[in-house]
């Protein structure tokens, strides 16, 4: 049984983000017309007036796709998906959901190594957000980093293996800071993610603040 059959039976959830949609490469997702349509969704769906809070909390929603099933391999089986864009099956649900299958496993390769490859390939849609909307990048990529430690953190939880959670977490952070600057990771007492980044979605009408907001302190 492959690691994604075997996630499934543990982690449904994932069903539509490793198996659902329409191809799509990394270069068409960083088009214009692709992130504006998902922008426009977003402010449809959410409620949102703003277009720049809804293309961050469209990027939030991205990144925690493409990055939840991969991490939450690398804790639950102790593996290492390649978090390459490019080498893996990207696809598009809907418009604004999208999802993402990692295709390579990095044989006698860190956590570090695959971090890399995450901030590498994200870089370009960031670089393409940025250049479609008023966003600046500082902000997405400390909600890209976020993703990878909120997704080691959930998945420590669900495995009861919250000390090598953090473990994952701030070898991928620390990875994905060698491509471009990012917050420090940092854990509460119970080794669970504080988040650096927000996602948006307190602009929503039908949404309230996270409870780990970082805009409520």
């Amino acid at each position: 049984m492959s690691i994604w059959k075997r996630l499934l039976v543990q982690y449904p959830r994932f069903a539509d983000t490793l198996t659902a949609g329409q191809p799509i490469t990394l270069e068409e997702l960083a088009t214009p017309e692709v992130i504006l349509e998902a922008v426009a969704k977003g402010q449809e769906i959410f409620g949102i007036e703003q277009p720049k809070h809804a293309a961050q909390l469209w990027f939030h929603s991205l990144c925690t796709a493409i990055v939840g099933p991969a991490v939450t391999a690398m804790v639950e089986f102790d593996v290492i998906p390649s978090l390459d864009i490019r080498r893996g099956q990207l696809h598009n649900i809907d418009g604004y959901w999208f999802g993402f299958r990692p295709e390579e496993m990095l044989v006698d390769a860190s956590l570090h190594l695959s971090g890399t490859q995450f901030g590498e390939s994200i870089r370009v849609v960031i670089d393409a957000l940025c250049a479609a909307t008023d966003l600046r990048p500082a902000p997405l990529w400390a909600v890209a980093s976020d993703a990878l430690g909120i997704a080691a953190s959930g998945a420590g939880v669900e495995a009861f293996e919250e000390e090598h959670a953090r473990e994952v977490a701030e070898a991928l952070i620390e990875g994905m800071n060698s491509v471009n600057s990012v917050p420090s990771p940092r854990f509460n007492d119970d080794d669970y993610f504080i988040r650096a980044g927000c996602c948006m979605i307190f602009h929503s009408p039908r949404a309230d603040f996270c409870t780990s907001c970082p805009q409520k302190r």
